[in-house]
């Protein structure tokens, strides 16, 4: 069972308002830091496993409408350029774009307020790869 609805990957404005309530967790990740105790390892990584999760979500979503829409044009067995299906694909594929942004930015952001707390390696190379 995905996490969306397949009718949700058509529509392009419920695929963004989907979206972004996806993401409020990070929209207000300053608030939520700001009220979490991060001078604890333990609330630091429960916000960091919260973090992970919201990603996840979100990449199964992003990932969900793209082989869905690749699907049902392999179906349709056409893909135009100016096929409707195809424009709304490619704003779908851009909210990778945007999870790259989202990402390093909340990630910056908690690793200013839980210092103390080690990102695991792979999160750390990709980070260091964005911003080095």
């Amino acid at each position: 069972m995905s996490v969306i609805p397949e009718t949700t990957c058509y529509n392009l404005s419920k695929f963004r308002a989907t979206m972004k309530s996806f993401r409020v967790l990070d929209d207000n990740i300053m608030l939520q830091l700001n009220k979490t105790n991060t001078h604890s390892d333990g609330a630091c990584a429960q916000f960091f496993n919260d973090l992970v999760a919201a990603y996840a979500k979100r990449d199964a979503s992003i990932k969900f409408c793209l082989e869905t829409m690749d699907k049902n044009l392999a179906v349709k067995k056409q893909k135009l350029a100016e096929d409707p299906d195809d424009y709304v694909r490619q704003i779908i594929d851009n909210e990778r774009t945007v999870e790259d942004i989202v990402r390093g930015r909340s990630l910056k952001a908690f690793q200013e307020k839980c210092p103390l707390f080690d990102l695991p390696d792979n999160i750390q190379e990709a980070l260091d790869k964005r911003h080095g």
